[in-house]
């Protein structure tokens, strides 16, 4: 009987020719019912000028091919398979955070380490790589998350031994809780100031965000559906990001926020005005504005127009926090308000009614912002 042993697939490359220049085959076999079954990629030249071009390409795939071998455990593992492996298999599917994560990859990891073979990166490497980034520490934070998460993921797939310290653990980041420049916070009189000289959409967008503490994705994602107009609540349950729409940041963001009966008036008069099932959806294209444009056009120049630099959609949530300080309101339901992770736990266990606390809180907050009545502008952006 003939014995077969697994070996090391590293595949084969060749040039094929093509009616204009070539193209590059690459031969491999999968198992199918316990046989072994060739298959052939192709790759265009023009995209993958050289075999090491090509090799680099299938790298993360050999190595999928090859985990249950005894060869999975491939001492030659690169960088940049792990960071391809990771992009096919492990990335975030929330658009902003793949976004983010991306840019991350492309930007630094892939630059600086993607050569390099994982078990031979050491941790007084990556910790003097760090010292030398002229980066916010908190943008160090992230940075250092993401590449603890691919080492921890090395270990899982056998790209390292199980019994090798993740060498990411032993770097530490200095003030990663410290903002570089502080949050702005506008007090409601500045609040009134901003939002009278917006165009009637960002306007209403600002509003919205400001009487309820919403991120700007939140607002973004919101449907008239969402409103429950006899009980006087909004159900936060999507977001919307450059045209992306997608969960909530996290599960404790999705609730139910009281809807005060002055901010309620407003929408209504919004709602007139609107054919579409969102909130603030683009007459172009029928669905949410991007943020960043709204933001750079219009609330940068309205906040610098009262001597505020760097205001933005999101210095609206900060500053609603600010305000529900100044109410007086206990640090709990600030926090239900804010709908922060940490209080995941205190949902769970108190459930997600809507507490006459928490009605009263935003009642306060609201009457400081929207004196009645208040006057839309009648402009578009």
């Amino acid at each position: 009987m003939k014995i077969r042993r697994d070996k090391y697939q590293r595949g084969s490359i060749r040039k094929v020719k093509r009616a204009h220049g070539f193209a590059w085959e690459f031969r491999y076999y999968v198992e199918e019912d316990g046989k072994r079954v060739g298959k052939s990629q192709y790759f265009d030249s023009a995209v993958y000028p050289t075999e090491k071009a090509v090799r680099r390409k299938v790298e993360s795939q050999l190595l999928r091919l090859n985990e249950r071998t005894a060869y999975a455990r491939a001492g030659d593992v690169t960088f940049d398979a792990l960071l391809d492996r990771y992009t096919a298999e492990e990335m975030p599917a929330r658009h902003s955070t793949r976004g983010s994560y991306t840019s991350i990859i492309n930007r630094r990891l892939r630059p600086k380490w993607g050569a390099r073979l994982i078990a031979e990166i050491r941790p007084a490497e990556i910790h003097a790589w760090f010292q030398e980034l002229a980066l916010a520490p908190i943008t160090k934070g992230h940075l250092r998350s993401l590449l603890h998460k691919l080492f921890d993921l090395a270990t899982l797939w056998e790209y390292l031994p199980l019994e090798r310290r993740n060498p990411v653990e032993l770097v530490k980041i200095k003030n990663v809780t410290m903002r570089r420049k502080e949050a702005v916070v506008l007090s409601p009189e500045q609040f009134r100031t901003v939002v009278t000289s917006l165009p009637e959409t960002v306007n209403m967008i600002a509003v919205t965000m400001g009487c309820l503490g919403l991120r700007i994705s939140e607002a973004l994602g919101l449907k008239w559906t969402d409103i429950d107009w006899p009980r006087g609540t909004v159900t936060i349950s999507r977001s919307a990001y450059r045209g992306a729409i997608d969960e909530t940041k996290t599960t404790a963001s999705k609730a139910v926020l009281p809807l005060h009966s002055l901010l309620a008036d407003l929408l209504r008069a919004w709602q007139a005005k609107t054919d579409s099932e969102w909130l603030f959806a683009n007459p172009a294209t029928g669905m949410p504005y991007h943020s960043p444009s709204l933001q750079q056009r219009w609330v940068r120049p309205a906040g610098e127009a009262i001597g505020i630099k760097g205001l933005g959609f999101h210095s609206l949530r900060h500053s609603y926090r600010s305000w529900l300080d100044g109410a007086g309101v206990a640090p709990g339901v600030t926090k239900d308000l804010m709908r922060h992770s940490a209080i995941s736990t205190t949902f769970n266990v108190y459930g997600r009614a809507l507490s006459p606390e928490k009605r009263e809180a935003n009642r306060k907050v609201v009457e400081m912002l929207l004196p009645s009545p208040t006057r839309l502008p009648q402009s578009t952006p």
